[in-house]
């Protein structure tokens, strides 16, 4: 027979069951009773023990958590989290009542050590912006994605029935001790270390809905992870909104902004990570004063990408960086049908570029982007920039419109003349416009846009460099220019 009294820590009435076994299979004993989830019968009772009737979450307001923004509550939530910890081995073992889920009732709870979450299991607010876990430490990972419990992960799943589950956090602030304040005054040197979201070593996360701000390393974090899922949520005002290194591969954000850090996303050594409908923007915020400076050290950056390849923009929006795009020793990314704008500001000057290709970049694609600088009466120049001329090739800008071709042509004149004159033509970025009718149409433009097919009278008489490739309509093959002449694959004259 069930029973109903009232929580002591919530005031909320609750619902007991009687039980002859705990969890874990044991036979139910004092040892167990711990006023949370288990609860001893009283001598008036039909049985001995019972427990709280769990509909689909734990909630950590049972487990003490005041949520006031005063009280520490690491200790309470943290025994939430280990109870989901333990019970997560055993729930394909014996019947449960409630999934894997821990909720964050609406309250601001100060944290005080980093929380170790368990992996494949929820935890969720009642609100975005209600729910607030928050930290005054600017040395600590807030939230930490464990499989077993610590700080170390081996980066892989810790029991075979846990193969297709999902790390959800959902619906919830994570704010460091930078939140709320002012993300462009004057700060200290800010702490090396100082993470909103860590994931270290996991696979399967998925972050929803979600607010991180005031964090003076990250606002989300992975590191040698991979799997990781980013939705419709806010990185404001912190040092890297997001930041991913070591291998870390296939990060998928969707509807996501990222706005006021010192730089919107930093990825390093990683590959194969998509980004689809984020608004990366303003990011200006003071925990890195430099300005176009050394990419690591500098803020006014909207994304830095090193030593990556196959990171994808898709329907995106950039807007008020100094730059927009670093790719330093990257190859093979992609940025298309995403919106550029200058950044026009007296604090930080005029000169805005829409990618700066540092180290050996090449192969990276700019396809059928908008670029608000085609209005010269309102915006100034956009401009790329390519920092080794010898060692950067391949790259490719795309363009509908053969005006918007032309403007960024002129735009960026000067950087074309370098190539000419260091004899590096044939690395220069080549530009395409792929509307009806309009590929190709200005002889004196050919050493950055090739022609690559037409009759022999037609041939590339300009700009030419060994080994450009023409297919020759008049023979119907290919030829090549050999440094002196045009020539047929097998060598012989064309």
């Amino acid at each position: 027979m069930s029973k109903q009294i009232q929580d002591l820590q919530t005031g909320e009435f609750i619902i007991l069951v009687p039980v002859t076994k705990w969890y874990k299979g044991n036979d139910m004993s004092d040892t167990y009773v711990d006023n949370i989830l288990y609860f001893k019968g009283e001598a008036t009772d039909d049985y001995d023990y019972y427990k709280r009737y769990i509909e689909d979450h734990i909630n950590v307001k049972w487990f003490g958590a005041k949520g006031d923004g005063i009280h520490d509550d690491t200790a309470s939530i943290q025994s939430a989290f280990n109870y989901l910890i333990d019970i997560r081995e055993y729930k394909n073992v014996f019947p449960r009542s409630y999934d894997l889920c821990c909720i964050i009732p609406d309250g601001k709870y100060l944290i005080k050590s980093t929380l170790l979450f368990p992996a494949f299991c929820t935890l969720k607010g009642e609100s975005r912006d209600g729910s607030i876990l928050y930290t005054d430490r600017n040395d600590i990972s807030l939230l930490f994605i464990s499989e077993d419990g610590t700080p170390v992960n081996q980066r892989k799943r810790s029991t075979a029935d846990h193969l297709e589950e999902y790390t959800v956090i959902r619906d919830l602030t994570v704010a460091g001790n930078n939140y709320l304040l002012n993300p462009t005054a004057a700060k200290p040197t800010p702490n090396s270390f100082g993470v909103g979201i860590m994931m270290d070593k996991v696979l399967q996360v998925n972050i929803q809905n979600c607010s991180v701000q005031g964090f003076e390393m990250a606002g989300i974090f992975s590191h040698f992870s991979a799997y990781i899922s980013i939705t419709d949520s806010l990185l404001f005002n912190n040092r890297i909104g997001l930041l991913a290194d070591s291998l870390s591969t296939c990060i998928f954000a969707s509807h996501c902004v990222f706005r006021v850090n010192s730089q919107g996303i930093s990825l390093y050594d990683s590959f194969s990570c998509s980004f689809v409908n984020c608004l990366i923007e303003a990011n200006v915020a003071n925990y890195l004063t430099q300005i176009n400076g050394y990419p690591e050290l500098s803020k006014c950056i909207g994304v830095h990408i090193k030593n990556c390849k196959n990171i994808n923009f898709t329907n995106s929006y950039f807007e008020a960086h100094l730059e927009n795009v670093i790719l330093d020793s990257s190859n093979s990314n992609i940025f298309s049908n995403t919106y550029f704008a200058p950044f026009e500001n007296a604090d930080f000057g005029n000169s805005t570029a829409v990618v700066k290709f540092n180290g050996s970049s090449s192969y990276n694609k700019f396809i059928d982007n908008y670029y608000d600088a085609f209005n010269a009466q309102v915006y100034s120049p956009y401009t790329f920039s390519v920092e080794n001329k010898s060692l950067s090739k391949g790259n490719v800008f795309e363009f509908t419109l053969k005006d918007h071709l032309d403007s960024f042509i002129s735009q960026n004149a000067a950087e074309f003349t370098e190539f000419r004159t260091l004899g590096l033509a044939q690395n220069a970025p080549k530009l395409f416009c792929t509307g009806a009718n309009e590929q190709f149409m200005d002889t004196e433009k050919r050493f950055i846009i090739d022609k690559t097919f037409g009759s022999t009278s037609e041939r590339p008489v300009v700009n030419l460099y060994k080994g450009q490739y023409y297919f020759d309509s008049t023979l119907g093959k290919p030829i090549f220019w050999q440094g002196v002449k045009w020539v047929k694959a097998d060598g012989t004259d064309a």
